[in-house]
């Protein structure tokens, strides 16, 4: 069971960004979870929701954030 978090989340392609929860799962091997405490939408992240990206939708976008490393994975 993961742990219930709020995220910008996009439905379909070219779906509108929605605030919504979903599951985050701990950190594997070679991984940490770091809780975000600011973050924002760039132009990347919009290029993504017009379907350039190659990975499957619903999808969590956003990739600038900062924040506090809660949890670390085995090395």
């Amino acid at each position: 069971m993961g742990l219930p978090v709020r995220a910008a989340l996009v439905q379909a392609v070219g779906g509108p960004f929605v605030l919504d929860e979903v599951e985050l799962d701990g950190p594997g091997a070679g991984e940490l979870r770091v809780r975000v405490t600011a973050s924002g939408i760039c132009h990347t992240d919009l290029t993504y929701r017009a379907g350039a990206g190659r990975f499957p939708f619903p999808a969590v976008l956003g990739h600038e954030g900062a924040g506090v490393v809660e949890a670390v994975g085995r090395a």
